[in-house]
């Protein structure tokens, strides 16, 4: 499984990585900080998931999820926004964009592993 995580919070990359990489699978895992950096790893990485954040820098995760969505070499990849901000506003949103779930910070790992089969 690929998997790319996408948060302007190193902090929170760390942690995805480390429950992730320690579900027992077979996982490759890229990050980026912002739009930009994940719109080019998302073209050459092909993730199964992108877990990304709302928030960032630059373009936000509503347009990154719409951008990856709408191109053909992308739209297979699985999003699941991650945020600190899951207004109903925002929910709605993100999976008009694209997005099939939006998870809330803080995070229910067991919720999020279970989503992404692991």
């Amino acid at each position: 499984m690929r998997v790319l995580i996408v948060d302007d919070e190193l902090e929170w990359q760390e942690l995805l990585t480390e429950i992730i990489g320690g579900a027992g699978e077979e996982v490759y895992i890229e990050s980026a900080v912002d739009g930009f950096e994940a719109g080019r790893k998302v073209r050459w990485f092909k993730p199964d998931f992108v877990l990304l954040d709302l928030g960032m820098p630059g373009i936000d995760g509503i347009k990154l999820c719409r951008a990856i969505k709408t191109d053909p070499e992308t739209e297979s990849a699985r999003v699941i926004a991650i945020t600190g901000k899951a207004t109903p506003e925002n929910v709605e949103h993100l999976l008009s964009a694209g997005a099939e779930h939006c998870l809330g910070k803080p995070l229910d790992y067991d919720s999020l592993l279970a989503i992404m089969g692991l």
